[in-house]
């Protein structure tokens, strides 16, 4: 029962989650946290493939220069090709190139 309501709870976050992108780094909003990933830190913006017992999800992952590669929220989606996440990761690659200067 508690193992549910925890990947419920973590569902709901990936969905509904949101992301900012601002001149200083990337801003996590989900519904219990919020952090700030600078963008110095960020080394790539992936497309992963995660699966589960029935089905095969695709998110954006930041990868950091050191640490753990973070799942960018609001970006899971069960369609291979999605014309959305596609936007948002060519939004977020554009971004960070921006910032980083080149």
């Amino acid at each position: 029962m508690i193992f549910s309501v925890i990947a419920c709870f973590i569902a709901i976050n990936s969905i509904y989650g949101r992301v900012l992108l601002t001149a200083t780094g990337l801003e996590f909003r989900t519904f219990v946290s919020r952090r700030v990933v600078p963008w110095g830190e960020v080394a790539g913006i992936e497309r992963r493939r995660r699966m589960s017992r029935s089905e095969i999800w695709w998110d954006l992952r930041i990868v950091r220069v050191r640490g753990r590669s973070l799942a960018v929220p609001g970006t899971i989606t069960n369609r291979r090709w999605d014309a959305e996440l596609d936007r948002k990761q060519v939004a977020i690659q554009e971004y960070w190139s921006r910032v980083a200067g080149g």
